[in-house]
């Protein structure tokens, strides 16, 4: 797992479960919170295939935090306004890169892109299920 998965990754896990690792590496770490969760709106850039030439399809919300555990500095940036995901997952990522609960966390957030692959492959059955053959009408 590399450590830029983690932002994606962790908005596929249960609040709860991000909560009570956040607590644990609170625990026995320094957390300082250097940037605390703001909502920023981003630019989504998109390139025109007619024109080859970009511009910006509209803007997204979302929250960003930038926290210290022990030195090393630890980021995230997930959708819409959540502020706990943010913090936690920011405090996730530092704790990766200083190598608190390493094991840990790649345990839960492999689990959550398993559930989340089988969530995917069961709406696309559904989704296939619903397929018409015009060669029978």
């Amino acid at each position: 797992m590399k450590r830029e998965d983690i932002n994606n990754l962790a908005q596929l896990v249960q609040l709860e479960k991000l909560e009570k690792l956040y607590k644990e590496i609170d625990k026995d770490n320094k957390v300082q919170v250097l940037t605390p969760p703001t909502e920023q709106t981003l630019l989504v850039p998109v390139r025109d295939p007619i024109s080859n030439s970009d511009f910006y399809a509209g803007e997204v919300l979302v929250t960003s935090t930038i926290v210290q555990v022990n030195d090393t500095k630890g980021w995230s940036m997930v959708m819409d306004t959540n502020e706990s995901l943010s913090l936690y997952t920011a405090v996730i990522d530092a704790a990766f890169e200083a190598d608190i609960f390493k094991e840990k966390i790649v345990t839960i957030l492999e689990e959550a892109k398993s559930q989340d692959s089988l969530n995917k492959e069961k709406i696309n059955q559904k989704v296939n299920a619903t397929r018409v053959s015009f060669d029978l009408m």
